[in-house]
């Protein structure tokens, strides 16, 4: 698994020149690029490399492949329907030919236009239990005056002891959703209450901003779209901290394709964009993974119709859900996240015995083949 760690780097004019230089040379690529309607490596490298090393002579020859290759980058971002150009200050991106990270030393070898220059790390204490890892990526930018290193670290994959391998694990399913954020099947709730507060004021500003269409409301528009997302971003690692830290062994998740209906209606599509289930996942997945535990992607269907205890359809009504046959009544989110817990253990019990439980993407690949195999069952009675 990786881990990406941001760091400050002791002040260096070389560093900051090869930055100011790796984008110039960018910029040379992405015009080259474009005006040649491509974005292949190749068909670059033919056009513009002996160009762009008589134009920076200072810039190592993997340096200037790596502005080639972000450039390629951009322009696949793109379609090739507009130019993209980068900041002078933006990042710069080196391969493992150019750096060589020292963690446990806070010190990094890299290359710039004036040589190899050895710079010191400030590396935060909350970062240094990732020192026994290898950093396989760097990209180094400038704000504010002050260096920046993203360092993308590489750990080895956590692997579920084998003295848990040796009983039946424990199971903990969670349903995500628009009301509730996310429902533990262990009864834990994390409402959307204060969420949805924030953002329907967001929302409430967005709509006058927009309305008033000046060029100070739409600098404040972008500052605000900052804010919105920070804040959820927020909201979801709150959430995935204290979620992966509960009592189990296995992670259950649907796995969620969601997509806008217009028969819904504007104000249901609306809420439904502002639900950012897909990064509560990915946070969920790098903190479970961190502490051991493994991640399953189980099919999403009826999982709020059928009764958890009995298995039969039920009926939803709101957020309660009952069931006809046995006669439960509970909350519906919670009735859903006990079938994804059920659906997660029979998941498990569908894997071989000498296969690893491996804290990765073993996981979700065995979640899509049970969903392949998996058929919901067809409701006979009146709804």
């Amino acid at each position: 698994m990786q881990r990406t760690i941001t760091v400050k780097l002791e002040d260096n004019q070389a560093v900051t020149d090869t930055i100011r230089f790796f984008n110039e040379c960018c910029n040379f690529f992405l015009r080259v690029g474009f005006d040649s309607k491509t974005h292949s490596k190749r068909v670059l490298q033919a056009l513009g490399y002996r160009e762009a090393r008589k134009r920076w002579p200072r810039l190592q020859s993997s340096v200037v492949q790596g502005a080639r290759d972000c450039a390629c980058d951009m322009l696949k971002r793109e379609g090739l329907r507009k130019l993209p150009l980068k900041k002078p200050w933006s990042s710069a991106r080196f391969n493992q030919r150019t750096f060589k990270a020292y963690l446990d030393s806070a010190r990094l070898s890299i290359a710039t236009v004036s040589g190899r220059q050895r710079v010191r790390l400030r590396i935060p204490e909350y970062f240094l239990r990732y020192s026994g890892g290898k950093v396989v990526s760097l990209r180094i930018r400038l704000w504010k005056r002050i260096l920046y290193a993203d360092l993308v670290v590489e750990l080895s994959a956590a692997v579920i002891p084998g003295n848990l391998q040796s009983r039946p694990l424990a199971v903990l399913g969670v349903d995500r959703g628009v009301v509730s954020a996310a429902v533990a099947s262990n009864g834990v709730f994390f409402n959307s209450r204060a969420i949805r507060r924030v953002r329907g004021r967001y929302a409430y500003l967005r709509a006058r901003l927009q309305a008033a269409g000046t060029r100070s409301a739409r600098r404040h528009l972008r500052r605000l779209s900052g804010r919105e997302r920070r804040f959820q971003a927020d909201i979801n690692h709150r959430i995935a901290k204290q979620v992966a830290v509960m009592d189990h062994d296995v992670l259950a998740l649907e796995k969620l394709r969601i997509r806008r209906n217009k028969q819904q209606g504007r104000r249901f599509n609306k809420a439904l964009g502002g639900w950012a289930y897909a990064q509560l996942e990915s946070f969920l997945r790098y903190k479970c993974e961190e502490t051991g535990r493994i991640v399953v992607l189980v099919p999403p269907e009826n999982t709020s119709r059928i009764c958890s205890r009995c298995g039969s359809l039920g009926r939803r009504h709101g957020s309660t859900f009952s069931c006809p046959s046995c006669g439960i009544i509970l909350n519906a989110d919670l009735n859903a996240a006990r079938n994804i817990a059920q659906r997660g253990r029979a998941l498990l019990g569908r894997l071989t015995v000498n296969q690893p439980i491996v804290a990765g993407a073993d996981a979700e690949d065995a979640g899509t083949a049970a969903e392949s195999s998996y058929k919901p069952p067809v409701e006979t009675g009146g709804s």
